[in-house]
């Protein structure tokens, strides 16, 4: 499993522009190069539930993967693919002997040190971000200086092989070649899907691109 793009939700767009969202972008890519990231720090587990399974049943049905933010219990539950750590409290060895299958296991990485840490606990990808400049997730959230281009560089030098390295960040078409080129398996997005009126051309353009920039 070694998605192009990451689509991370974010529950301010609601259930049903994610999942019509996921739909429209996964019917368009090629198997395999599209996965799905659910992620909702305060949604009461039985909702977490029930929401991975309307994006499970949209990911199988088109050869897209799906991961879960955080909890190997709900991501083995509802048949998810993997799960996605953060960067302050994780251990990969202990979500995998919780999922108890083959997972799929990603990590956060804010920092050299966080992509060092990944490739030392054997995670499968890890998410560098920010890239680029983005918009905090509310007004009250501290804003994050974007790292640039050499955060990816860094990271590929840090990580020949493996793990898989992702851009994430104000990540959009016009910008995924240069982290394809920089060195990136694949980009990470949020509101360049989720805050488009046609979702199903940006993620094919984002896909286009980033396989020119290789």
């Amino acid at each position: 499993m070694r998605p192009i793009i990451v689509l991370v939700t974010d529950p301010v767009f609601g259930d049903d522009v994610i999942v019509r969202c996921v739909h429209a972008a996964a019917a368009v890519l090629p198997p395999g190069a599209f996965c799905v990231q659910l992620r909702d720090k305060r949604r009461p587990i039985v909702s977490m539930r029930q929401l991975a399974w309307r994006l499970g049943l949209v990911t199988r049905a088109f050869g897209a993967s799906l991961v879960v933010n955080g909890d190997a219990a709900v991501a083995r539950d509802v048949g998810a693919d993997g799960v996605h750590i953060g960067p302050y409290v994780r251990d990969v060895a202990a979500t995998r002997a919780t999922f108890g299958r083959r997972a799929w296991v990603s990590v956060a990485a804010h920092s050299d040190d966080d992509v060092r840490r990944g490739v030392h606990e054997g995670a499968d990808a890890v998410l560098v971000s920010p890239v680029f400049a983005t918009r905090p997730p509310s007004p009250f959230a501290p804003e994050k200086a974007p790292r640039g281009l050499a955060a990816i560089q860094a990271a590929r030098a840090l990580a020949p092989r493996n793990p898989a390295i992702y851009a994430l960040g104000g990540v959009t078409a016009d910008r995924a070649g240069a982290c394809a080129a920089a060195g990136a398996d694949g980009v990470a997005v949020m509101r360049a899907l989720l805050g488009s009126a046609a979702p199903a051309g940006v993620a094919r353009a984002i896909h286009d691109a980033f396989i020119k920039g290789w």
